[in-house]
């Protein structure tokens, strides 16, 4: 598995071998890469089907990790307007 990062919305997305996993263990079918947003590890698995949830956001799915991570980075952008938004209105 090659490394890969990406900056979505001021957020970097970064997929990488796990710290723990020894060279052998990247061959095995079940080894899985960590998803990093903001250099915090985020927790997921993998679905029968093939694709992968986030633990966090257990609402969509996809079988591309990264696209996963910027639909969660959304999603975290439009909770975070409602709660602005509420707050703002808690205070008027």
């Amino acid at each position: 598995m090659q490394p890969e990062r990406h900056i979505y919305k001021g957020h970097r997305v970064e997929l990488r071998r796990r710290p723990d996993d020894a060279p052998a263990r990247e061959a095995e079918s079940g080894a899985q890469p960590e998803l990093l947003i903001d250099d915090q590890p985020v927790r997921y698995g993998q679905l029968p089907d093939g694709s992968y949830a986030l633990h966090d956001y257990a609402y969509d799915w996809d079988e591309d990790l990264i696209e996963l991570a910027r639909r969660f980075i959304d999603y975290q952008d439009q909770a975070e307007a409602v709660r602005r938004e509420v707050d703002s209105g808690e205070k008027a």
